[in-house]
């Protein structure tokens, strides 16, 4: 199993709307948001290359998440 730490950046001022659409999703965890533009989230998955196509498919079709930045990866 995969995991890894995650910010995603929002259109300005829905990072609470794109929260609780992401919250829907198994293996992602919202742990935190600055209120506005920005989420950190963990994000677990049975591989890199899982995680990555889910990644693509979100940023396909959430018009409000801009990006999708890692900041650690691991192993459990």
């Amino acid at each position: 199993m995969v995991i890894s730490g995650v910010l995603f950046e929002t259109i300005p001022g829905r990072a609470g709307a794109v929260a609780i659409r992401l919250a829907h999703i198994d293996g992602l965890e919202i742990t935190g948001t600055d209120g506005d533009s920005k989420l950190a989230a963990v994000w677990r998955g049975k591989d890199g290359r899982e995680l990555e196509q889910q990644a693509e498919n979100l940023l396909k079709s959430e018009t409000e998440i801009l990006g999708i930045y890692p900041t650690f990866v691991g192993r459990e």
